[in-house]
């Protein structure tokens, strides 16, 4: 099914080699969406598929948590949500199911809680204001990606922390075991691979030549990339990329090189999609969705634009959380250790 999908998707592509569409938000907080609703994908290696329907789990829980261990769900979901707040790239997760727990009771009702849960990644990518319960997820075709994670909080009276995560991210199947499942399914790619790289670029040119936005956008990085074969059109290989703000007008004549984004709260950001033709040397449609700034209050007068630094993967956290991570997977964005041990370079 997904192959005849994938060369219908590709046709209507290649008919529609034209400006991006910026799907903008309906509020500062929702955005509107292209995507459609999915399942996980199911292997014998992979956690349960999950229906369209949300999980028993996730339903009748308290917002609050506590040391009850039969509100462990709230918990997890509550851990959940720290690690989607405090990712700095790639997709925000979803709790598929909490796996085992542990609670450590102390004096005055307070507790530790260690729990192990399953995740799914959701289609929303981290700079998405949508909370991860209201994100599609990938269909197995599309190559999703899933993660399971430990974690520790503690909580203190009404109060609750998460003191520490260590997770393993992977896509599920492998490359390898889909090979023998679905040879028509697509191959997950290196998200630095050449060719991805190159489509990313001719991508982020044809938006920044065809779009009516007042500054030019950078790329902020490469989210996902796929390569598969279509008869008759051959080798086609599928990008999603994430460009921020900078702080050059659009009609500026110098270069886009020297062009610095903005800080990422008073950044627009955009999600985008396409497909590159191999072959042909040519990139389709870009689908995009663009999200507001979350700081949407002006600077005085007069007033540079605030240095906040590099991206993530020119950071030091981004080479401190490569280091830590324990089965780091190149085709994905592995979800950082927390917290995470930074040594600033000399």
């Amino acid at each position: 099914m997904w192959s005849h999908l994938l060369l219908v998707l590709l046709c209507c592509a290649l008919d529609l080699l034209g400006a991006p569409s910026v799907s903008p938000p309906r509020s500062p907080s929702t955005s509107t969406s292209t995507s459609t609703s999915s399942s996980p994908p199911s292997s014998s290696s992979s956690p349960p598929s999950s229906s369209s329907s949300p999980s028993p789990l996730l339903s009748d829980a308290p917002s609050t948590v506590t040391c009850d261990k039969a509100h462990v769900t709230t918990a997890a979901r509550f851990g959940v949500r720290v690690i989607d707040e405090k990712r700095k790239h790639g997709f925000k997760f979803k709790l598929h199911e909490v796996q085992s727990s542990k609670y450590q009771q102390l004096s005055d009702g307070n507790c530790d809680i260690h729990v192990d849960v399953a995740l799914v990644q959701t289609k929303c990518h981290f700079t998405n204001p949508k909370p991860e319960d209201q994100c599609d997820l990938f269909r197995q075709g599309e190559r999703g990606t899933w993660a399971t994670c430990a974690i520790k909080l503690s909580v203190r009276g009404k109060a609750a922390t998460v003191t520490r995560y260590e997770c393993i991210t992977k896509p599920e199947p492998t490359n390898d075991e889909l090979f023998w499942m679905r040879p028509d399914f697509p191959a997950l790619l290196p998200l630095d691979d050449p060719t991805g790289l190159k489509a990313v670029d001719k991508a982020v040119l044809k938006f920044n030549k065809e779009s009516k936005l007042q500054h030019y956008f950078a790329l902020m990085e490469v989210a996902h990339v796929t390569i598969g074969s279509v008869p008759t059109r051959g080798t086609i290989t599928w990008i999603m990329f994430a460009l921020v703000e900078t702080n050059c007008p659009r009609e500026a004549t110098h270069t886009f090189a020297p062009c610095t984004p903005l800080c990422l709260d008073r950044a627009q950001h955009l999600f985008c999609e396409t497909f590159y033709f191999n072959f042909q040397d040519k990139v389709g449609e870009l689908e995009c969705e663009l999200y507001l700034p979350k700081e949407l209050s002006s600077l005085p007068d007069g007033d540079p634009e605030p240095d906040c630094g590099p991206l993530f993967h020119q950071s030091p956290e981004f080479y401190a959380c490569k280091a830590q991570l324990s089965h780091p997977v190149p085709t994905v964005h592995n979800i950082c250790p927390f917290p995470l041990k930074v040594v600033l370079r000399s």
